[in-house]
């Protein structure tokens, strides 16, 4: 009789393991192309979990899921500084964990906590085009505090 029991318990847990599939199937990261209009822009990335990176753009870099949402400051010579947010969405494998959810009565929540902590079953896009604004020099109107006829 316990014996039974522990099979159950065992197929049940394991059960509840399988419903990670994002993370045993998909990437807890993604590397996204970042370019901009003008090349050559100094970018620099900060996300969550202390995610720090900066480049020279035209680039590839590889940011962790998890990260997201990621702050983007771009800056080039002539250019004003630019903020843009990158943001990882749901990809295909998290809603084969909704879909086990589902199918198992709940007891596969197990595998979507662990898919959620590792930045799994999410991804970003792969390519981001940013355009920086010209910075263009305001007229500098001048006035006189002389009163007139002095």
């Amino acid at each position: 009789m316990i014996g039974l029991w522990v099979k159950r318990g065992a197929v049940l847990a394991a059960i509840g393991l399988l419903g990670a599939c994002a993370s045993v199937v998909g990437s807890t990261e993604s590397t996204v192309q970042i370019r901009t209009n003008p090349d050559k822009a100094r970018c620099e990335l900060k996300g969550m979990d202390g995610f720090e990176a900066t480049i020279e753009t035209p680039a590839a870099i590889t940011i962790p899921n998890r990260a997201s949402p990621v702050a983007v400051m771009c800056l080039a010579p002539g250019f004003r500084q630019t903020a843009h947010t990158l943001t990882a969405s749901a990809d295909g494998w998290i809603w084969g964990n909704s879909a086990f959810m589902v199918a198992t009565g709940g007891i596969a929540v197990l595998g979507a906590l662990v898919d959620e902590s590792r930045g799994a079953g999410k991804a970003y896009a792969e390519e981001v085009d940013y355009t920086l604004t010209p910075d263009r020099p305001r007229p500098v109107k001048l006035r006189t505090r002389d009163a007139p006829g002095r």
